[in-house]
């Protein structure tokens, strides 16, 4: 019976994973102070998203999650993010980049067990983590910056 709970509960996890529809996300707005809160489950649920596929330029979902987890980034009472030389040099012009580092951003945040908020700096690199090895899968068909490639050579 286990077994089976397990079997289930996996399959379901697949399917909120690859499965998602973020369509009634696309016209969301965050109210009050409380939507921010309330909202972190939905924010993480689309980096994940956004980590867990591939791009796909036609893909509806990836555009809405990246704009929601944008929205969310910008009223967040609880979190300050820092744009700043570094990320710009690390996404490097590119909009797909950019927008995979806000979700890598909020990913860490939100991912973060700690009672201590993260300083920018440690933000910056565990963000930084993610995406290049977001990009290093030759899968997800995300042309890298050039910083992330010397970062992708430098590890072999």
């Amino acid at each position: 019976m286990k077994n089976i709970f397990s079997i289930l509960t996996l399959a379901l996890m697949l399917n909120i994973s690859y499965g998602q529809n973020f369509k009634e996300l696309a016209n969301y707005e965050f109210k009050v102070v409380e939507d921010y809160q309330t909202e972190k489950g939905k924010v993480l649920a689309c980096s994940n998203y956004l980590f867990n596929n591939p791009v796909n330029k036609n893909d509806l979902n990836r555009l809405v999650a990246i704009q929601y987890i944008l929205k969310w980034m910008e009223g967040t009472p609880d979190y300050t993010f820092e744009i700043g030389e570094k990320a710009m040099s690390l996404t490097k012009g590119n909009n797909d980049l950019l927008g995979l580092y806000f979700a890598a951003m909020s990913k860490v945040v939100l991912d973060e067990k700690s009672e201590e908020k993260l300083t920018n700096d440690q933000i910056y690199n565990e963000a930084e983590a993610i995406l290049v090895e977001y990009c290093t899968n030759a899968n997800n068909k995300m042309n890298p910056s050039k910083k992330i490639k010397k970062i992708i050579k430098n590890r072999t």
